[in-house]
């Protein structure tokens, strides 16, 4: 009896430590990976645990040692079913054989994202289930690619495909991807297509293959970074003199490395740091049963080997501005991920500093020069002694009146003042007084912004408008509106130019113990959108700054590639309101 009732007690802890188990993981998300020996899927690990532990969600981690272990991959997904998890973010080893098993997890109620290499729709189909994707386009990643290769050549050449895995929908988009562009409209021939499953031996054994039957090869495209590195092996067992071109996709450190000596000239960066983050955030949603859409995209971008080692110099008004803060930022990040150094100076919105700022990056022999005006006459002299050295000169929300500039980077700033002039109109029904706090005079955004603004009043009689200039200065905007509170004006509305002014405009309300107007400010800075949230601002025009330094960047790299650029680029304006 006593041993019948050990036995009874075990089994019961058993089944208890069970449940308690399953009820723990209920609320954790499992992220399934292949090949954690790959720095790319470190990479996504690294992304989707760093919005987890942002974001207080319950995460565990797993993965395979190679990408060919799939029956591996399917028990480590039947084991989470077993152990209860919530949800599971997967990138599968096989686009059609780890399908029957995440069926099995969403019969039992568990929710299912797939990530980084899509299912096979008609597998999908064939189980009757749907599951939502968030990733890149491979297609797409692969056709620029091929883009850059055939620009290479010149439309001219022999090319070798070394794929993924067959049957894999992203080895297969891949493949499709590149032959279908770099073969269009071009005299260029695939004169050898194999698989090395991802692997760099594989990669190596198969290059030296077709190096040695095929003499006269100009190019190389692997479907992953891993396979790059083979191919560079065989060549170099070879001692291959001829320069052969060569493009992957993932852009993983090793490869980067090959790109700063030449030796690899073009990959895809495809983010998996946001494969991972969005899969876990849609997971997460998903388990609070809130709707999620069927397709989450994350960019691309192409990296190639002419922007690293260069050098770029950046000038920037005000970086205590936090608009201006924040398209530095963005920049320098996205330089890094071309492989281009930054050297950054703040000119405190002093003309005499930001052109001492030009002259010094003109005398260090840099690539390439990013400007942000703090004057539009002034600043041209700094530009033209720029154009004198053939440096390539951008500018960035602000014009230049002189000088010539390869792009300029900026928001339709007359249209965003029309945006406000138009909310404020509908929400006065065409009648009262409003003031406008002007930026620095002389810069492009305080002349464009005003312009649009008044277009959209011009044809209402019963608005009045004062206008007062704040320098688009937090502290000087408080000033100026307290005095004019002070002479008992009165307002129904104001406009700031950007949103330090707005801000130092509810300051001197507050502090004046006055109602608040109708208030509309200019940039979407972070204490602006709060200020929105806690219902003391009522909107803001919402620049995108961080895509300002991005563009700025790829703009470089576009010239450097001898690709003709834009002499405008408008990045997209939005209205933010309290939600």
């Amino acid at each position: 009896m006593k041993k019948f009732l050990s036995t009874m007690i075990c089994l019961v802890m058993s089944v208890f430590a069970v449940g308690h188990a399953q009820a723990h993981n209920a609320k954790t998300i499992a992220l399934v990976m292949k090949a954690l020996s790959n720095p790319f899927f470190i990479t996504m690990r690294d992304g989707a645990k760093e919005y987890a532990k942002n974001n207080k969600i319950p995460l565990d981690v797993f993965g395979t040692e190679r990408e060919t272990e799939i029956d591996q991959q399917i028990k480590l997904v039947e084991n989470l079913i077993s152990g209860g998890y919530g949800a599971i973010v997967i990138a599968p080893a096989d686009s059609k054989k780890l399908v029957p098993i995440c069926k099995k997890a969403l019969d039992q109620g568990i929710v299912v994202i797939n990530i980084d290499n899509p299912f096979h729709q008609l597998t999908l189909q064939n189980h009757g289930i749907t599951i939502p994707f968030v990733g890149s386009s491979n297609r797409q990643g692969a056709q620029m690619v091929g883009e850059y290769l055939k620009q290479k050549l010149q439309g001219k050449g022999n090319v070798v495909v070394i794929e993924g895995i067959r049957g894999v929908e992203n080895a297969e988009l891949r493949k499709q991807g590149f032959i279908e562009t770099v073969t269009s409209g071009s005299q260029i021939k695939v004169v050898a297509s194999e698989t090395a499953n991802w692997h760099t031996d594989e990669a190596f054994t198969v290059a030296l293959e077709i190096f040695q039957k095929h003499r006269d090869i100009d190019a190389v495209f692997t479907a992953n970074d891993s396979m790059a590195l083979g191919v560079l092996q065989a060549q170099g067992m070879l001692g291959t003199e001829k320069r052969v071109w060569i493009g992957s996709y993932d852009n993983i450190e090793e490869v980067r490395n090959e790109m700063s000596s030449g030796r690899i000239h073009a990959t895809i960066e495809q983010h998996p740091e946001l494969m991972g983050a969005y899969g876990v955030e849609l997971a997460h949603d998903a388990l609070h049963g809130k709707k999620i859409p069927d397709y989450v995209q994350t960019k691309l971008d192409l990296i190639t080997y002419e922007g690293f080692g260069k050098k770029i110099g950046v000038s920037i008004s005000h970086l205590k501005n936090p608009f201006f803060a924040d398209l530095l930022q963005n920049l320098k990040k996205t330089a890094a991920l071309h492989g281009i150094k930054v050297i950054d100076k703040d000119a405190h919105d002093d003309d005499a500093q930001q052109l001492i700022d030009i002259q010094d990056f003109v005398e260090q022999k840099v690539d390439a020069i990013v400007v942000n005006p703090t004057h539009a006459e002034s600043v041209s002299v700094g530009i033209e002694f720029a154009n004198a050295a053939n440096i390539p000169v951008i500018t960035v929300d602000r014009k230049a009146l002189q000088g010539k500039i390869i792009s300029h980077i900026t928001s339709d700033n007359i249209n965003g003042g029309m945006m406000a002039g138009q909310l404020i109109v509908d929400h006065l029904k065409g009648k009262g007084n409003i003031l406008e706090l002007e930026g620095i005079p002389g810069t492009s955004a305080t002349h464009d912004r005003s312009v649009g603004f008044n277009k959209a009043l011009k044809n209402y009689k019963d608005i009045k408008i004062a206008r007062t200039v704040a320098y688009f200065d937090r502290e000087k905007s408080y000033q100026a509106v307290k005095n004019l509170l002070e002479q008992g004006k009165q307002f129904d509305a104001i406009f700031a130019h950007n949103d330090n002014m707005i801000l130092g405009a509810i300051d001197a309300y507050s502090s004046s113990h006055e109602k608040l107007p109708f208030l509309v400010g200019f940039d979407a800075i972070p204490e602006a959108l709060a200020a929105i949230e806690q219902g003391k601002l009522d909107a803001t025009i919402a620049q995108n700054p961080s895509e300002m330094g991005e563009i700025a960047v790829e703009s470089i790299i576009k010239n450097l590639r001898e690709e003709q650029l834009s002499p405008v680029v408008f990045v997209e304006l939005s209205l933010i309101q309290k939600r």
